[in-house]
């Protein structure tokens, strides 16, 4: 099974995290990467899926996919950790939530952001999936209205097990 990994794009410094947080992403990179089960990120400097991605290769992790944006003029992709997994072209930024769902068959969520809405928005449509937000890295739940059609759950990082 691939796991997407979603989170906030910049942390800037491990010393601006909560130790309790990092704690909280070591802890699951470490379950992930002993269930034998791959990882798709958007590893951005400095982002929480650079850190797990990091943390789960360091766990043994069997493999890690990377979404970039490789044709983006636009934007371009320059904050882009391009050393991590294997490479998937999404093309452009617009196009990054949409290959990133049809990429994986799970997404795991350790925080919200902008993008990580889009992320979870996008699952609707392009190859649905469960979607698992942990808990003890938000600050809150979704409107019922607004994710009423996805296959959401709360849960306690201590429970991540990809059983539906």
């Amino acid at each position: 099974m691939k796991i997407g990994i979603l989170g906030p794009t910049k942390i800037n410094k491990l010393e601006e995290i909560n130790k309790d947080t990092i704690k909280i992403i070591r802890d699951i990179s470490k379950i992930v990467a002993e269930s034998g089960n791959e990882i798709v990120v958007v590893p951005d400097k400095g982002s929480v899926s650079e850190l797990f991605a990091q943390e789960y290769l360091n766990f043994g992790g069997k493999k890690v996919y990377s979404i970039i944006p490789l044709d983006d003029k636009e934007f371009g992709y320059s904050w882009v950790n391009l050393e991590i997994g294997e490479k998937i072209n999404c093309g452009t930024w617009r196009n990054q939530p949409e290959k990133l769902n049809e990429e994986t068959d799970y997404l795991l969520c350790l925080g919200y952001a902008e993008g990580v809405m889009a992320e979870i928005a996008y699952s609707k449509w392009f190859k649905p999936k469960p979607i698992d937000i942990i808990k003890e890295l938000v600050d809150g739940k979704f409107p019922k209205s607004a994710v009423k059609n996805l296959n959401l759950r709360y849960i306690s990082y201590k429970k991540v097990n990809f059983k539906w």
